[in-house]
């Protein structure tokens, strides 16, 4: 399923990104999600099967407001947040020719 549809800018063109990964007790795992979720700045988290199970991409305008989405989430969750700031950028092309009508 399609759910949304929408431009991917090169990172650092506009705002500042970052991976973060946090290690959430299976107990509380759709607690945090929900409450990672409910940040705008947030545009995807998912689960992995991993010790830090719950894994997101926050974008902010200003290096100052990322860090404050990260503070916040980690402070309303109690859990330590691990940022993942992108080292080396790659661009892989997925080949999807769209052909708008």
């Amino acid at each position: 399923m399609i759910s949304r549809v929408g431009p991917v800018f090169r990172p650092g063109t506009i705002g500042i990104s970052t991976l973060a990964a946090m290690k959430v007790p299976e107990n509380r795992l759709e607690e945090v999600a929900a409450l990672v979720n409910s940040y705008p700045e947030v545009n995807h988290n998912y689960e992995r099967e991993h010790h830090f199970n719950l894994w997101f991409v926050v974008t902010a305008a200003t290096e100052k407001r990322m860090q404050k989405i990260l503070d916040d989430i980690e402070q309303n969750a109690s859990l330590p947040l691990m940022p993942l700031p992108m080292q080396a950028s790659y661009h892989i092309d997925l080949g999807f020719d769209l052909q708008w009508s």
